[in-house]
């Protein structure tokens, strides 16, 4: 469907863009950024109606061409967008809206060119419905939507193909989440938002507690599928990942815990974080480290691989 909006819209583009043509066709209204920007400071946008071709400038050069439209003062039918984002001043197609009384209804896309993210999907009144598939910073994700909210099957790839399978009830989480790793290893989350790892050394069952905490990057979002290991001594470590939510939960035998054991969070494109247990407090947040030598790919599977090791 996709591809259909940009083969139309590059047809209307052509016309659009020679020199000293003012297009009729369809009764769209050339404008440049300026003169829609003065149109709606005179007329407010609840008084539009019509079809219009805005075209954006910056220093003299095109970088957005936007093809929109009202009807009595309303947000109506198709708005097409097209932005510079390459050196070279090329036009791509940026975000596909369609309206219905100003409200959201039907096909929706948005993305930066495969640069960083893209999202696709319906809306219906307003609200998200149906499968909608949306990438970002080279994590996939699938998830269900009805009446506005996450209900159903949902799935996650992040960019080290690490899988997050689950589903969700009118927005809420439900249990039996699973992660399967780079090795095709499969954990089960038995609560929502709660995914562990145990040690496979035998433990004291009286002495086995649950530590919780959440994994965050310098600017407060969350992180997930990052690797939580707890190295208790030379001999015996636990791990977990982080979940959707940036949340770890590790069951240990707490009489293993000695002034040496310490924390080692991984995850592809940031560094190596180390923080002593002593320093850490039961559900409280450890923030990754800004800096240059980040975790690569191979350096992130590789550990996963390692995690096998763990006893």
């Amino acid at each position: 469907m996709k591809n259909s909006h940009i083969i139309f819209t590059l047809a209307l583009l052509f016309s659009f863009m020679v020199k000293g043509q003012t297009p009729i066709q369809g009764g769209y209204i050339e404008l440049s950024k300026n003169e829609y920007d003065e149109l709606l400071e005179i007329n407010k946008e609840n008084e539009l109606d019509g079809k219009y071709y805005v075209r954006e400038f910056k220093d003299k050069k095109l970088i957005g061409i936007h093809k929109i439209q009202y009807k009595k003062g309303k947000k109506h039918g198709e708005w097409v967008h097209f932005l510079v984002f390459r050196k070279k001043g090329v036009l791509d197609l940026s975000m596909v809206e369609n309206y219905d009384d100003n409200e959201r209804n039907g096909y929706y896309y948005n993305s930066d060119n495969g640069f960083t993210f893209t999202e696709e999907g319906y809306y219906e009144k307003g609200e998200k419905v149906g499968l909608w598939n949306v990438t970002k910073s080279g994590s996939k994700e699938k998830i269900n939507y009805k009446n506005g909210k996450k209900h159903g099957d949902y799935w996650r790839q992040d960019a080290s193909g690490v899988i997050v399978k689950g589903a969700y009830k009118k927005g809420k989480k439900l249990d039996n989440w699973t992660i399967e790793d780079l090795s095709g290893n499969t954990t089960e989350q038995i609560e929502a938002n709660t995914t562990y790892q145990v040690s496979a050394t035998p433990t004291n069952e009286a002495s086995i507690q649950p530590i919780e905490g959440s994994i965050k990057k310098s600017d407060g979002s969350v992180v997930p599928i990052a690797v939580v290991r707890l190295q208790l001594s030379d001999n015996s470590c636990a791990y977990a990942f982080s979940d959707y939510d940036g949340k770890f939960n590790i069951e240990i035998d707490t009489n293993k815990i000695s002034g040496s054991s310490y924390f080692e969070i991984v995850i592809e494109g940031f560094p190596k974080k180390k923080i002593l247990y002593s320093e850490f407090s039961n559900q409280s947040t450890i923030v990754l480290d800004k800096g240059r030598k980040k975790v690569s790919y191979d350096e992130y599977r590789a550990y996963y691989e390692s995690m096998k090791n763990c006893q």
